[in-house]
């Protein structure tokens, strides 16, 4: 079992949680690349729905973060794809692009949280926190 202090950060350096992020823009990559590595958590990288898919295949994940808006296939079908090959990934949607209709969409297919953009570092800490926890 994970230890994750209060504020979402992994204690537990032998069982780093894993987490997939997932979204077409580098620079957020790095950023929350950066960031999640600099809290204790394992991150990989996929710059497409497809890529995510592909490492879900042939890896397991504590949870997953993707953007909404995606050339190829876009976060929730990569949303969906996820929850299939794992349906206890808990998966985050980011979207600069809410609403109502959008995040209902993402809910009824599992997402466990859906949050817009600019993504407010802390909330997504402790989102990914609480993420990992369900996982436990």
């Amino acid at each position: 079992m994970t230890a994750v202090d209060a504020a979402g950060g992994a204690t537990d350096a032998c069982a780093l949680p894993r987490v997939l992020v997932v979204d077409d823009e580098r620079d957020m990559l790095e950023i929350l690349q950066d960031f999640f590595e600099s809290e204790g958590y394992t991150v990989q990288v996929a710059d497409s729905g497809e890529r995510a898919i592909e490492l879900c295949r042939h890896g397991s994940f504590d949870v997953a973060i993707t953007d909404m808006r995606m050339p190829g296939i876009d976060g929730l079908h990569t949303l969906i794809s996820l929850r299939q090959l794992d349906p206890r990934l808990p998966v985050i949607v980011v979207t600069g692009y809410a609403s109502d209709d959008t995040e209902q969409r993402c809910r009824n297919a599992g997402a466990f949280d859906c949050i817009q953009k600019p993504v407010d570092l802390d909330t997504l800490l402790r989102l990914v926190g609480a993420a990992v926890q369900t996982r436990d």
